[in-house]
């Protein structure tokens, strides 16, 4: 790809990974992950996404100003997040979780029920915002040789 976004998306598509071009996107990020993921949800505002949240990043969310509908995780009762995955109401995912016992179980479910409902998944917030790098650049995708990328390149050098 010329770009980042664009190689990151032909990369996906080369390993079976779709991502969506609409729909619920969940996030769910751990604490030292949530500045980041301010970024990574206006991303996906941007291209049309709405957004479900747990009630920490939902609070992160609405205090930058993002637009999201807070979800119930698992141990906080029905309807929540494992509930709608299943139910085919989220088009993407995007969880990352602390080191503790509680919070891995319930990511355990999350991840699990998206596994079997074949929702695309990032569970590093550096692969969120790939993913959303490359989204933007979905329907930019074209196909270029490597003899092609390597004259540019030279062309770039040689100033």
């Amino acid at each position: 790809g010329r770009t980042f976004g664009e190689a990151f998306v032909k990369s996906q598509l080369g390993a079976g990974t779709i991502l969506p071009k609409s729909g619920k996107v969940f996030v769910s990020v751990k604490n030292n992950d949530k500045p980041r993921a301010v970024e990574v949800a206006q991303g996906l505002v941007k291209l049309g996404f709405e957004l479900l949240a747990t009630k920490g990043t939902a609070a992160a969310f609405n205090a930058a100003g993002v637009p999201c509908t807070v979800v119930n995780k698992v141990t906080e009762g029905r309807p929540h997040i494992v509930d709608m995955i299943k139910n085919q109401e989220v088009a993407l995912v995007i969880n990352t979780v602390e080191e503790r016992r509680n919070a891995i179980a319930d990511s355990r479910q999350i991840r699990t029920s998206a596994l079997l409902a074949r929702v695309t998944t990032f569970t590093t917030i550096f692969g969120a915002e790939a993913a959303v790098e490359g989204m933007r650049h979905m329907d930019e995708l074209d196909v270029i040789s490597v003899q092609e990328m390597h004259a540019q390149l030279a062309a770039q050098a040689a100033g």
